[in-house]
């Protein structure tokens, strides 16, 4: 067929189902909360690493010192069950997988893909809203946070008008509005992943050789009042628990490869020549996408 067909113009996200906004919102609300919660978190770490690395021989300055450490520390606990008793990382996930698995099942709509093919519009409109029923019903805790939150159609004028666009326009728009939008995505995070994770090793291995070099230090000037390397082994332990919460290196391999996978998959649109090459095309589309989104939420979890 010819892919050269001119596709409909931009499709954005007020133009996917209302779900799919309400749980991308709340997947990045949770986010940014958790990470902004986990970074307090260590910082009070640090802070407290480097009160406690301070050596003073006034007895109420030692006081002092002993009482603002228990004060960072007992904060840190308040902010690690707020962490754990908010569930936000949970509602990350869960926003995450329910907001791709919509998508996914809007553009399986608006291709004529299975299980929408060849049906009427009425019958395919009610299989799509039962659907969408069903993907956030199997997310309960997301279900009961969203409450009244998701407002607007589930089916927009956009979605129905490009399900009944010829065969040719429809493959055009799937081209060009979901596969070269998601694997320029894909490519984007495997590039800002890779940075973020170069950037954290850097500081993990420049904080390990501050902390030799103030062990030596230490054991050339002992009389110093402040003992660095506890400070910089805290700063350590950071850089580690970080990199370990946000997985950069796994992720930005595992977003290259789905962008190759979606680079060749488009290679193969101009074998498509029916609506039921079609609905196969976008089944194994989607099914490649949806096998990343997979395997990201067991590397996060």
């Amino acid at each position: 067929m010819n892919t050269s067909t001119s596709a409909v113009s931009q499709i954005s996200d007020d133009d996917l189902p209302a779900l799919y906004r309400a749980a991308d919102n709340a997947s990045k609300i949770a986010q940014k909360q958790f990470s902004r919660l986990t970074a307090i978190n260590l910082g009070l770490l640090i802070l407290s690493a480097i009160v406690g690395s301070l050596v003073l021989t006034n007895i109420h300055e030692k006081t002092a010192l002993a009482i603002t450490s228990a004060v960072l520390l007992t904060l840190s606990i308040f902010v690690t069950l707020a962490i754990r008793m908010t569930k936000l990382e949970q509602m990350w996930y869960d926003g995450r997988a329910v907001a791709e698995s919509v998508k996914t099942t809007a553009w399986r709509y608006m291709t004529g893909t299975d299980p929408y093919y060849i049906q009427p519009d009425l019958k395919a409109n009610s299989l799509f809203i039962s659907n969408l029923n069903t993907l956030l019903l199997e997310r309960k805790s997301l279900f009961a946070r969203l409450g009244n939150q998701i407002g607007g159609a589930s089916i927009t004028e956009k979605m129905k008008y490009v399900r009944n666009l010829p065969t040719e326009m429809r493959i055009a728009t799937y081209l060009a509005e979901r596969l070269e939008n998601q694997q320029k995505w894909y490519g984007e995070k495997a590039e800002s992943n890779l940075k973020s994770a170069n950037r954290f090793f850097a500081g993990t291995i420049i904080s390990q050789a501050l902390a030799i070099i103030s062990a030596f230090v230490f054991i050339i000037w002992p009389q110093s009042h402040i003992r660095f390397t506890g400070i910089f082994t805290t700063l350590i332990t950071s850089f580690m628990t970080w990199t370990q919460l946000k997985k950069n290196d796994q992720l930005a391999q595992a977003y290259g490869l789905a962008n190759q996978e979606l680079m060749l998959i488009r290679e193969k649109a101009a074998e498509i020549k029916t609506a039921e090459e079609l609905s196969l095309y976008v089944v194994n589309s989607e099914n490649a996408i949806s096998r990343e989104h997979t395997m990201w939420l067991a590397r996060v979890s």
